[in-house]
């Protein structure tokens, strides 16, 4: 039965997981380290360093460092943390004796509708499209399965999915070159194809949004139903297993962390040093890309975004550098505003509607704009959290599904 009398609210700074914002806002920033060469060049400069020429020795440093630390890292632990918002909405929501499930279907139409906008007018390599497809699904496993379930299900997902794209790229070079041609294309683009990207992000906007569509929904059931189901919605569940363990809330002891930490990163980064060395001795062919793409650096991900929980958790349990975490902690809780931000300003700053650098920077000097943007959100979230309760896309996405307008600013 409804309790009329208790009334549900989002959650407020006073009784939030601060171990949660931080690894969201370190998460934003790491998010963005990858996605700045997708917005700064065509697709296969973001999986291929030598996608377009002989790389400069600052630009394959840059790649390996970004392959080793970045690469799939961020997205995995971005995911595993949405898993575990859906598991602390859902708690609070049957606390207060309001529907649970009601209320998060409305969280994700609203964010499948916020991602539709953010794909097809703003950037193609949107996430929120595939999040909100797969919230819908594993919802079902919130409330009432235990942690090992969640652990084990999750883990069988991605599993699965290692296995499928393990097995088509190992015998990827076995295949009529017809039916490769296209992947191959994706880590080794011909003039035509580099063009055929370039073209639409140096004319005009219309021809932007044209590309936009097009990619969208010739990637959608792999991205969103295939990937997204196995991959993303698999990393959510053991995410929803890890806040339910009390480890992603960094409630467990000092000791455990330490040793999850040593464990996942001896495992994770002995993967992608392996998954580095190979693309580098056979010239990042195609096999190689593909086990790296779809295999290897996607399972070590796992690993070291369990690693990189671990040492951020620790971090919220110490007294140090307060500071700076909880600048961090601000961007972390206007994590959905910061996400949407850096892609409306790397699109003006690459795109032919803003400043039209799109292809102008070397992989080493975008890493510059992100320390530029990621220091102006540092700045900006805790300036704007001063001020009022949430980001405004946070606001906005809470009004819509509460079904009300939420408390906005400050009272002094």
């Amino acid at each position: 039965m409804t309790n009329n009398n208790t009334q549900l609210s989002p959650t407020s700074g006073s009784n939030r997981y601060h171990s949660l914002d931080l690894i969201r806002g370190i998460a934003v920033a790491g998010i963005l380290i990858m996605n700045i060469y997708a917005f700064g060049n065509i697709f296969s400069y973001y999986v291929n360093p030598t996608a377009l020429g002989e790389p400069s020795t600052p630009n394959l440093i840059t790649w390996v460092l970004t392959h080793i630390f970045a690469d799939q890292k961020f997205y995995t632990l971005f995911s595993m943390l949405f898993g575990a918002g859906i598991m602390l909405m859902a708690e609070r929501a049957e606390a207060a004796h309001t529907s649970p499930a009601c209320l998060h279907y409305k969280r994700m139409g609203w964010m499948l509708v916020f991602g539709l906008i953010h794909a097809l007018l703003i950037w193609y390599g949107d996430i929120l499209v595939a999040y909100s497809i797969a919230g819908l699904w594993v919802y079902l496993f919130a409330l009432h399965t235990k942690p090992t379930t969640k652990l084990v299900i999750g883990s069988i997902l991605i599993a699965i999915i290692l296995v499928l794209m393990s097995s088509f790229a190992l015998f990827v070079e076995q295949m009529p070159e017809v039916d490769t041609q296209q992947m191959r294309e994706m880590f080794q683009p011909t003039q035509a194809i580099i063009d055929k990207e370039t073209t639409p992000y140096i004319t005009s906007y219309s021809a932007q949004v044209a590309h936009r569509t097009q990619f969208f929904f010739y990637n959608l059931p792999m991205s969103a139903f295939f990937f997204g189901f196995f991959r993303i919605g698999g990393s959510m569940l053991i995410g929803m297993a890890l806040y339910q363990l009390g480890i992603l809330t960094a409630q467990r002891s000092r000791s455990f962390y330490i040793k999850l930490m040593v464990i996942s990163f001896i495992a994770g980064f002995g993967l992608i040093a392996y998954d580095t060395f190979n693309l580098l001795t056979t010239d990042f062919g195609l096999q190689a890309s593909m086990l790296s793409f779809m295999t290897t650096n996607s399972l070590g991900a796992i690993f070291v975004a369990l690693g990189y929980i671990a040492l951020f958790c620790l971090w919220a349990q110490s007294d140090k550098l307060v500071g700076l975490r909880q600048r961090l902690e601000a961007v972390g809780r206007m994590a959905f505003t910061n996400y949407l931000t850096q892609s409306i300003i790397c699109t003006l700053l690459f795109y032919s509607h803003g400043l039209g650098l799109f292809g102008q920077l070397e992989r080493y000097q975008l890493m510059l704009v992100v320390a530029v943007i990621f220091i102006a959100q540092l700045l900006w979230s805790p300036w704007w959290l001063k001020r009022f309760k949430f980001g405004p896309l946070e606001w906005l996405w809470r009004s819509l599904s509460y079904g009300k307008r939420q408390p906005f600013k400050r009272i002094e």
